[in-house]
Parts: C-alpha cells; structure tokens; sequence
C-alpha cells in the first residue's frame, strides 16, 4: 500500500495520466507525419536526380559512342597507312608485287589474329561469375572462397 500512496501523489503533482499519453500520442502523431512528409520530399529529389542522371547518362554514351566510331576511323586510318608504308618499303626490298602482298596479307592476318585473341580474353573476364558464386553460398549457407574461379581463366 505504501507503494500506491508514492505513485499517487506524483500522478496528482503533474498531468493526469490520460492527457499525458493523449500529448505523447500527439507527439507521435505529428514527428510520423514530418517524418512521412520528409520521405516523400527524398522520394522526389531522388527521381528528379535519376532522371537528371539518366538523361545525362543517355548523352555521354552517345558522345562515347560517337567519339568511339571516331577513335576507329583514326586507328583504321593508321593501320591502312602503316600497311602501305609497310608495303612500300616491301616493294623497294623485294621489287616483287606478289611477295609483298603475301607479306602484308600475312601480317594483317597476325594482327587480326592477336585482336580476336585479346577480344576473347577480354570477353571471358565480363560476367557476374563471382558474384554469382557468393550469392549460391550465401543461399546454401556454405563457405566458398572468393574469387575461385577467376584464378584459372585462360588466354583463349
């Protein structure tokens, strides 16, 4: 009973307990209604910044891509003028015009060759292969090292 008689003059001290809660629950009520307002407010200024960044996006890759065909005429430019350089002091050397074009033949399939050679490497290094794995072990709860398949790639 002693301890009824300690809470209840505190109780009558302050607030009644009921319009306590009620301002507390209006309390709530008001920060969730901020905080639900704010989130829409982020919610916006995100898709404004992704469709700024989209559109963005969209013009750098046609500049890429433009600048791409670009870079590939020049090097289809200097590889055409090296071939004939090439062919020229061929000529000079051997004064034969079939030997020098089975020698630029030969040298632009090596050329051709060590490209798809590279292309290939390069095309085997894209892919989600380790994420991929990491993900199965994650499911499977087992421990897979990472990065083990990456290790013994080969060229071709």
């Amino acid at each position: 009973m002693a301890e009824s008689r300690d809470t209840e003059p505190q109780q009558t001290a302050s607030e009644p307990l009921p319009e306590k809660v009620m301002a507390q629950l209006t309390e709530i009520a008001a920060l969730l209604s901020l905080t639900a307002e704010q989130y829409k407010q982020q919610t916006q200024i995100t898709k404004q910044t992704a469709s700024a960044e989209m559109a963005l996006s969209r013009r750098s890759l046609m500049l890429a891509a433009g600048l791409l065909v670009a870079l590939g005429a020049g090097v289809v430019m200097l590889w055409g003028s090296v071939l004939v350089f090439a062919g020229y002091l061929l000529f000079q050397a051997t004064a034969s015009i079939p030997l020098t074009a089975a020698l630029l033949f030969v040298l632009q399939v090596l050329v051709l060759y060590w490209c798809l050679r590279n292309m290939r490497y390069s095309l085997k290094q894209v892919g989600f292969s380790n994420t991929i794995a990491q993900v199965k072990g994650i499911l499977r709860f087992t421990a897979e090292p990472a990065g083990g398949n990456s290790v013994n790639r080969s060229v071709d």
